[in-house]
C-alpha cells in the first residue's frame, strides 16, 4: 500500500514537471497532468502486481515503460487543449521509468514485491 500512495504522489509530480519543461508536452490546465499522473500511478500499481517478481524487474521496467507511454500519448487526447508528441509521450515514460527502476529496487529488497501462493 505503501507504494501506491508513493505513486499517487510522485506520478503526477513527474508528469507536472514533464509539462513544464518540455515543450512537446503541453496541458492548458494544471489538473489535467494531475488527473494522468493519477491514471498512470493506477496503472504502474496494477502492473506490479501482476507482473514484478525478483526474476522479472527487466520485463517489468521495460513493460512499465511501453504502457506508460502510450498512456500518456492517448490518455492526453481526452484533455482539451491538451497536446502531446510521440516524442514527449517517450520522454515522459522515460523519466517516469527512472523512478520507477529504484521503486521497483526498493520493493524486490523489501520482500514486498513477493507473490503469495495460491491455494
Amino acid at each position: 500500500m505503501l507504494n501506491f500512495i508513493l505513486k499517487l504522489i510522485v506520478c503526477p509530480i513527474i508528469v507536472i514537471i514533464a509539462a513544464n519543461f518540455l515543450t512537446s508536452v503541453y496541458f492548458p490546465n494544471v489538473y489535467q497532468p494531475i488527473i494522468l499522473g493519477f491514471t498512470l500511478a493506477v496503472i504502474g500499481y496494477l502492473m506490479e502486481i501482476a507482473i514484478l517478481n525478483k526474476g522479472t524487474f527487466w520485463i517489468s521496467n521495460t513493460v512499465d515503460f511501453v504502457i506508460s507511454a502510450i498512456a500518456i500519448y492517448f490518455v492526453s487526447y481526452f484533455f482539451v487543449g491538451a497536446e502531446v508528441t510521440v516524442f514527449g509521450a517517450l520522454l515522459t515514460a522515460a523519466f517516469l521509468t527512472v523512478v520507477e527502476f529504484f521503486v521497483h529496487l526498493w520493493l524486490i529488497r523489501s520482500g514486498r514485491a513477493r507473490k503469495e501462493p495460491t491455494v
